[in-house]
Protein backbone atom coordinates (compact mmCIF):
# COMPACT_ATOMS: atom_id res chain seq x y z
CA UNK A 1 0.00 0.00 0.00
CA UNK A 2 1.37 3.35 -0.67
CA UNK A 3 2.33 5.92 1.69
CA UNK A 4 4.09 9.55 2.30
CA UNK A 5 7.21 7.98 1.35
CA UNK A 6 6.00 6.91 -1.78
CA UNK A 7 4.38 10.00 -2.59
CA UNK A 8 8.02 11.69 -1.67
CA UNK A 9 9.33 9.78 -3.84
CA UNK A 10 7.15 10.04 -6.85
CA UNK A 11 7.81 14.05 -6.30
CA UNK A 12 11.32 14.08 -5.17
CA UNK A 13 9.91 15.87 -1.60
CA UNK A 14 11.19 14.65 1.92
CA UNK A 15 8.60 13.21 3.86
CA UNK A 16 7.81 16.28 5.68
CA UNK A 17 6.88 18.34 2.91
CA UNK A 18 4.49 15.65 1.88
CA UNK A 19 2.80 15.44 5.27
CA UNK A 20 2.49 19.05 5.59
CA UNK A 21 0.78 19.08 2.18
CA UNK A 22 -1.34 16.61 2.90
CA UNK A 23 -2.61 18.41 5.89
CA UNK A 24 -3.23 21.55 3.98
CA UNK A 25 -0.80 23.70 5.70
CA UNK A 26 0.14 27.06 4.34
CA UNK A 27 4.09 26.82 4.53
CA UNK A 28 3.62 24.75 1.59
CA UNK A 29 3.00 26.57 -1.86
CA UNK A 30 -0.99 25.79 -2.75
CA UNK A 31 0.53 24.34 -5.87
CA UNK A 32 2.45 21.75 -4.17
CA UNK A 33 -0.30 20.97 -1.95
CA UNK A 34 -2.17 20.66 -5.24
CA UNK A 35 0.25 18.21 -6.54
CA UNK A 36 0.63 16.14 -3.57
CA UNK A 37 -3.40 16.26 -3.42
CA UNK A 38 -3.20 14.76 -6.79
CA UNK A 39 -0.52 12.01 -6.61
CA UNK A 40 -1.55 10.87 -3.36
CA UNK A 41 -4.46 10.36 -5.03
CA UNK A 42 -3.34 8.48 -8.21
CA UNK A 43 -1.05 6.29 -6.24
CA UNK A 44 -4.41 5.07 -4.29
CA UNK A 45 -2.72 6.56 -1.25
CA UNK A 46 -5.09 6.43 1.80
CA UNK A 47 -4.19 8.01 5.40
CA UNK A 48 -4.15 5.90 8.88
CA UNK A 49 -7.73 7.51 10.64
CA UNK A 50 -5.95 6.32 14.16
CA UNK A 51 -2.94 7.67 12.95
CA UNK A 52 -4.09 11.06 11.79
CA UNK A 53 -5.85 10.99 14.95
CA UNK A 54 -2.80 10.60 17.13
CA UNK A 55 -0.56 13.23 15.89
CA UNK A 56 -3.57 15.59 15.53
CA UNK A 57 -3.91 15.07 19.86
CA UNK A 58 0.12 15.20 20.04
CA UNK A 59 0.16 18.67 18.29
CA UNK A 60 -2.71 20.00 19.91
CA UNK A 61 -0.56 19.54 23.38
CA UNK A 62 -3.22 17.22 25.49
CA UNK A 63 -2.27 14.76 27.44
CA UNK A 64 -1.96 11.40 25.23
CA UNK A 65 -3.65 9.33 27.74
CA UNK A 66 -6.48 10.89 27.30
CA UNK A 67 -6.67 10.29 23.55
CA UNK A 68 -7.44 6.60 24.65
CA UNK A 69 -10.09 7.77 27.25
CA UNK A 70 -13.79 6.54 26.51
CA UNK A 71 -16.18 8.55 28.88
CA UNK A 72 -18.74 6.36 29.94
CA UNK A 73 -22.03 8.98 31.06
CA UNK A 74 -24.06 8.44 33.39
CA UNK A 75 -27.53 9.98 34.14
CA UNK A 76 -27.60 9.63 37.95
CA UNK A 77 -25.28 11.18 40.62
CA UNK A 78 -23.08 8.27 41.42
CA UNK A 79 -22.94 4.11 40.97
CA UNK A 80 -24.06 3.54 44.33
CA UNK A 81 -27.41 3.51 42.88
CA UNK A 82 -28.32 0.72 40.63
CA UNK A 83 -24.98 -0.19 40.05
CA UNK A 84 -23.46 -1.23 43.33
CA UNK A 85 -24.82 -4.85 43.68
CA UNK A 86 -22.65 -7.45 41.34
CA UNK A 87 -25.15 -9.26 40.01
CA UNK A 88 -27.27 -6.70 38.29
CA UNK A 89 -27.26 -6.01 35.32
CA UNK A 90 -26.14 -2.39 34.70
CA UNK A 91 -23.21 -3.36 36.78
CA UNK A 92 -22.43 -6.56 34.25
CA UNK A 93 -22.64 -3.56 31.34
CA UNK A 94 -20.79 -1.61 33.06
CA UNK A 95 -17.76 -4.34 33.52
CA UNK A 96 -18.16 -5.28 29.87
CA UNK A 97 -17.59 -1.86 28.52
CA UNK A 98 -14.72 -1.59 30.87
CA UNK A 99 -12.78 -4.87 29.79
CA UNK A 100 -13.60 -4.74 26.21
CA UNK A 101 -12.40 -0.94 25.98
CA UNK A 102 -8.92 -2.22 28.12
CA UNK A 103 -8.68 -5.09 25.58
CA UNK A 104 -8.62 -2.80 22.62
CA UNK A 105 -6.23 -0.45 24.26
CA UNK A 106 -8.16 2.47 25.53
CA UNK A 107 -9.74 3.20 28.73
CA UNK A 108 -12.61 4.30 30.69
CA UNK A 109 -13.78 7.28 32.90
CA UNK A 110 -17.10 7.70 33.89
CA UNK A 111 -19.13 11.10 34.20
CA UNK A 112 -22.42 11.72 36.11
CA UNK A 113 -24.59 14.08 34.91
CA UNK A 114 -26.51 14.47 37.98
CA UNK A 115 -23.09 14.51 40.34
CA UNK A 116 -22.35 17.18 42.33
CA UNK A 117 -21.92 20.52 40.28
CA UNK A 118 -22.40 18.90 36.88
CA UNK A 119 -24.31 18.97 33.62
CA UNK A 120 -24.25 18.17 30.55
CA UNK A 121 -22.93 21.82 29.51
CA UNK A 122 -19.67 21.48 31.89
CA UNK A 123 -19.11 17.60 31.22
CA UNK A 124 -19.11 18.83 27.50
CA UNK A 125 -16.42 21.21 28.12
CA UNK A 126 -14.45 18.96 30.27
CA UNK A 127 -14.25 15.93 27.50
CA UNK A 128 -13.54 18.91 24.87
CA UNK A 129 -10.56 20.27 26.78
CA UNK A 130 -8.94 16.68 27.74
CA UNK A 131 -9.74 15.43 24.15
CA UNK A 132 -11.44 12.70 25.15
CA UNK A 133 -14.23 11.90 22.00
CA UNK A 134 -15.42 8.80 22.82
CA UNK A 135 -18.75 8.28 24.80
CA UNK A 136 -20.99 5.52 25.50
CA UNK A 137 -24.09 6.27 26.78
CA UNK A 138 -24.92 3.81 30.03
CA UNK A 139 -28.26 3.03 31.27
CA UNK A 140 -30.58 4.16 32.54
CA UNK A 141 -30.82 7.34 30.81
CA UNK A 142 -34.47 8.07 30.95
CA UNK A 143 -35.64 11.53 31.05
CA UNK A 144 -31.44 12.82 30.67
CA UNK A 145 -30.80 16.16 30.22
CA UNK A 146 -28.21 16.63 27.44
CA UNK A 147 -28.82 19.57 25.34
CA UNK A 148 -25.23 21.15 26.48
CA UNK A 149 -23.43 18.03 24.70
CA UNK A 150 -21.82 18.87 21.34
CA UNK A 151 -22.37 15.64 19.41
CA UNK A 152 -20.36 16.12 16.47
CA UNK A 153 -17.19 16.26 18.33
CA UNK A 154 -17.97 12.45 19.36
CA UNK A 155 -18.08 9.39 18.65
CA UNK A 156 -21.08 7.82 20.40
CA UNK A 157 -22.90 4.36 21.14
CA UNK A 158 -25.42 3.42 23.40
CA UNK A 159 -27.12 0.49 25.66
CA UNK A 160 -30.55 -0.07 25.27
CA UNK A 161 -33.28 1.31 24.95
CA UNK A 162 -33.59 4.11 27.97
CA UNK A 163 -32.05 6.72 26.20
CA UNK A 164 -34.59 7.75 23.44
CA UNK A 165 -32.28 10.58 22.24
CA UNK A 166 -29.62 11.31 20.92
CA UNK A 167 -30.21 8.75 17.64
CA UNK A 168 -27.13 7.07 17.47
CA UNK A 169 -25.61 3.64 17.14
CA UNK A 170 -27.86 1.44 20.07
CA UNK A 171 -26.94 -1.98 21.18
CA UNK A 172 -29.40 -4.44 22.99
CA UNK A 173 -30.71 -7.76 23.80
CA UNK A 174 -32.48 -9.33 21.26
CA UNK A 175 -35.80 -9.15 23.46
CA UNK A 176 -37.99 -11.07 20.54
CA UNK A 177 -35.68 -14.05 20.08
CA UNK A 178 -36.02 -14.44 24.17
CA UNK A 179 -39.70 -14.89 23.86
CA UNK A 180 -39.13 -16.47 21.20
CA UNK A 181 -37.16 -19.44 22.79
CA UNK A 182 -39.44 -19.01 25.84
CA UNK A 183 -42.42 -20.10 24.30
CA UNK A 184 -41.27 -22.67 21.60
CA UNK A 185 -39.43 -24.18 24.72
CA UNK A 186 -42.50 -24.36 26.85
CA UNK A 187 -44.68 -25.78 23.36
CA UNK A 188 -41.71 -28.58 23.28
CA UNK A 189 -42.01 -29.94 26.90
CA UNK A 190 -46.02 -30.30 26.41
CA UNK A 191 -47.24 -26.91 28.12
CA UNK A 192 -50.43 -25.65 25.83
CA UNK A 193 -51.84 -22.32 27.33
CA UNK A 194 -49.24 -20.36 28.00
CA UNK A 195 -49.65 -17.12 30.16
CA UNK A 196 -48.05 -13.90 29.77
CA UNK A 197 -47.00 -11.73 32.31
CA UNK A 198 -45.27 -8.30 32.95
CA UNK A 199 -44.61 -5.60 35.29
CA UNK A 200 -46.39 -1.98 34.14
CA UNK A 201 -43.22 -0.18 33.86
CA UNK A 202 -42.35 -3.38 31.03
CA UNK A 203 -45.61 -3.49 29.35
CA UNK A 204 -43.97 -0.24 26.74
CA UNK A 205 -40.24 -1.56 27.82
CA UNK A 206 -37.35 -2.25 25.53
CA UNK A 207 -39.28 -1.03 22.27
CA UNK A 208 -42.43 -2.52 22.88
CA UNK A 209 -40.27 -6.63 21.85
CA UNK A 210 -41.91 -8.09 24.89
CA UNK A 211 -45.85 -7.19 24.06
CA UNK A 212 -45.88 -7.51 20.50
CA UNK A 213 -43.87 -10.51 20.37
CA UNK A 214 -46.28 -12.44 23.03
CA UNK A 215 -49.30 -10.62 20.64
CA UNK A 216 -47.34 -12.62 17.58
CA UNK A 217 -47.48 -15.85 19.21
CA UNK A 218 -51.16 -15.72 20.64
CA UNK A 219 -52.10 -15.42 17.10
CA UNK A 220 -49.95 -18.40 15.95
CA UNK A 221 -51.58 -20.13 19.16
CA UNK A 222 -54.99 -19.51 18.07
CA UNK A 223 -56.28 -19.84 21.04
CA UNK A 224 -60.40 -20.54 21.48
CA UNK A 225 -59.80 -18.78 24.40
CA UNK A 226 -57.32 -15.99 24.07
CA UNK A 227 -55.20 -15.55 26.95
CA UNK A 228 -54.87 -11.73 28.08
CA UNK A 229 -51.25 -10.34 28.63
CA UNK A 230 -51.09 -9.79 32.52
CA UNK A 231 -49.68 -6.62 33.35
CA UNK A 232 -49.10 -6.00 37.06
CA UNK A 233 -46.40 -6.87 39.98
CA UNK A 234 -46.48 -7.49 43.58
CA UNK A 235 -46.34 -4.86 45.68
CA UNK A 236 -48.00 -2.64 43.30
CA UNK A 237 -50.96 -4.73 42.14
CA UNK A 238 -53.68 -6.08 44.33
CA UNK A 239 -53.17 -10.29 44.53
CA UNK A 240 -56.79 -10.24 44.05
CA UNK A 241 -56.04 -9.38 40.11
CA UNK A 242 -53.61 -12.01 39.47
CA UNK A 243 -55.81 -14.55 41.24
CA UNK A 244 -58.87 -13.72 39.21
CA UNK A 245 -56.74 -13.57 35.75
CA UNK A 246 -55.32 -16.98 36.79
CA UNK A 247 -58.57 -18.68 37.17
CA UNK A 248 -60.42 -17.12 34.17
CA UNK A 249 -57.44 -18.30 31.79
CA UNK A 250 -56.19 -21.26 33.16
CA UNK A 251 -52.53 -21.38 32.41
CA UNK A 252 -50.38 -24.46 32.41
CA UNK A 253 -47.03 -22.52 31.91
CA UNK A 254 -46.45 -18.70 33.04
CA UNK A 255 -43.65 -16.74 31.04
CA UNK A 256 -42.56 -13.58 33.02
CA UNK A 257 -39.89 -10.81 33.81
CA UNK A 258 -37.63 -12.36 36.41
CA UNK A 259 -40.28 -13.83 37.73
CA UNK A 260 -41.62 -11.81 40.63
CA UNK A 261 -44.93 -14.11 40.20
CA UNK A 262 -43.98 -16.91 41.81
CA UNK A 263 -44.76 -15.24 45.03
CA UNK A 264 -48.52 -15.09 43.98
CA UNK A 265 -48.52 -18.89 42.76
CA UNK A 266 -47.05 -19.60 46.56
CA UNK A 267 -50.15 -17.94 48.24
CA UNK A 268 -52.58 -19.66 45.94
CA UNK A 269 -50.91 -22.88 46.50
CA UNK A 270 -49.30 -23.36 43.41
CA UNK A 271 -45.60 -24.56 42.67
CA UNK A 272 -43.22 -25.06 39.41
CA UNK A 273 -43.05 -26.89 38.05
CA UNK A 274 -45.34 -29.45 40.10
CA UNK A 275 -47.94 -27.71 38.89
CA UNK A 276 -47.75 -25.41 36.06
CA UNK A 277 -43.70 -24.51 34.40
CA UNK A 278 -42.90 -20.87 34.73
CA UNK A 279 -40.12 -19.16 32.53
CA UNK A 280 -38.23 -15.64 32.81
CA UNK A 281 -37.08 -14.07 30.36
CA UNK A 282 -34.49 -11.92 32.13
CA UNK A 283 -33.71 -14.75 34.60
CA UNK A 284 -32.09 -13.39 37.85
CA UNK A 285 -28.63 -15.12 38.54
CA UNK A 286 -28.37 -17.14 40.82
CA UNK A 287 -32.05 -18.13 40.94
CA UNK A 288 -33.83 -21.31 40.82
CA UNK A 289 -35.72 -20.22 37.39
CA UNK A 290 -35.72 -21.52 34.19
CA UNK A 291 -35.23 -18.87 31.48
CA UNK A 292 -32.58 -16.83 29.63
CA UNK A 293 -29.70 -15.13 30.69
CA UNK A 294 -28.82 -11.96 29.06
CA UNK A 295 -24.81 -11.77 27.71
CA UNK A 296 -25.11 -8.16 29.56
CA UNK A 297 -21.21 -8.16 29.56
CA UNK A 298 -21.26 -8.74 25.60
CA UNK A 299 -23.32 -5.93 25.31
CA UNK A 300 -21.75 -3.31 27.47
CA UNK A 301 -18.37 -4.35 25.63
CA UNK A 302 -20.22 -4.08 22.16
CA UNK A 303 -20.99 -0.42 22.77
CA UNK A 304 -17.61 0.34 24.06
CA UNK A 305 -16.39 -1.76 20.87
CA UNK A 306 -18.89 0.31 18.46
CA UNK A 307 -17.22 3.87 19.56
CA UNK A 308 -13.69 2.86 19.56
CA UNK A 309 -14.67 1.74 15.70
CA UNK A 310 -15.39 4.71 15.29
CA UNK A 311 -12.51 6.92 16.59
CA UNK A 312 -10.17 4.59 14.73
CA UNK A 313 -11.91 5.51 11.41
CA UNK A 314 -12.05 8.83 12.48
CA UNK A 315 -15.97 9.28 12.52
CA UNK A 316 -17.67 11.85 14.63
CA UNK A 317 -21.06 12.90 15.43
CA UNK A 318 -24.72 11.47 15.03
CA UNK A 319 -24.69 8.88 12.78
CA UNK A 320 -26.93 9.58 9.48
CA UNK A 321 -27.90 5.72 9.84
CA UNK A 322 -27.73 4.66 13.01
CA UNK A 323 -26.84 0.84 13.67
CA UNK A 324 -28.74 -1.76 16.14
CA UNK A 325 -26.88 -4.61 17.07
CA UNK A 326 -29.08 -7.10 19.34
CA UNK A 327 -27.24 -9.85 21.06
CA UNK A 328 -28.72 -13.47 22.03
CA UNK A 329 -28.99 -14.49 25.28
CA UNK A 330 -29.02 -18.01 26.51
CA UNK A 331 -31.28 -20.60 27.75
CA UNK A 332 -30.38 -21.57 31.33
CA UNK A 333 -32.75 -24.58 32.26
CA UNK A 334 -33.45 -24.31 35.99
CA UNK A 335 -35.74 -26.07 38.34
CA UNK A 336 -39.08 -23.98 37.40
CA UNK A 337 -39.83 -25.99 34.15
CA UNK A 338 -41.33 -29.37 33.97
Amino acid sequence: MPNQRSIAAELGLNQASVSLALRGHPSIPEATRKLVAETATRLGYRPNAYVSSLMTHIRSGRPLRDQGCIALLFNRASLEEDYSTPNQSFHRQLQGAVRRAEGLGFHTENFFLRGPGMSARRINRILHTRGIRGLVLMPAGHHADIAGIHWPHHACATVAYSWSQPETHRVATDHRHHVDVAYQTLLDRGCRRIGFCLAPEAEEGVNGAWTDRHLLWQKRLAYKKPIPLFVGKPGLTPFVEFKRWFAKSKPDALITLIGHEDEWLERMGLRAPDDLSLVCLNRPPNSRFSGMEENHEVIGGTAAELVITQILHNEYGLPSHPRLILIKGMWFEGETIG
